[in-house]
């Protein structure tokens, strides 16, 4: 009762009880998660140089950093699900582009 009315002790300062038990009041900071970073810079090289190759590498490593993704530890999954969007959405633009030219050459 004594530590409480302590006018001498800080403010925010942790007790020893707090000190010893690790998961209460200490921030962790939390990692990257690798895989949806991948994913989210290859869907954006994808959209400008190599659409196919590289959104198909968006896509898996996608899905590879939703599945493995750990919200205790690790940040990052709206890289993972914008990485797998754009990914396809570079794939289908590079598909119907063949397509396209390959129907404007027919007419011909």
């Amino acid at each position: 009762m004594e530590e409480e009315n302590n006018p001498i002790k800080e403010v925010g300062a942790k007790t020893v009880e707090e000190n010893a038990n690790p998961t209460k009041g200490t921030v962790v900071a939390k990692k990257i998660n690798t895989s949806a970073l991948i994913s989210l810079i290859f869907s954006l090289v994808g959209l400008v140089i190599a659409g196919i190759p590289c959104g198909l590498v968006a896509i898996i490593t996608g899905i590879v950093g939703i599945t493995k993704f750990n919200a205790e530890t690790e940040k990052g999954k709206w890289m993972a699900i914008v990485g797998i969007i754009i990914g396809i959405v570079d794939v289908v633009l590079v598909i119907t582009g063949i397509v396209l030219r390959m129907i404007a050459l027919s007419a011909m």
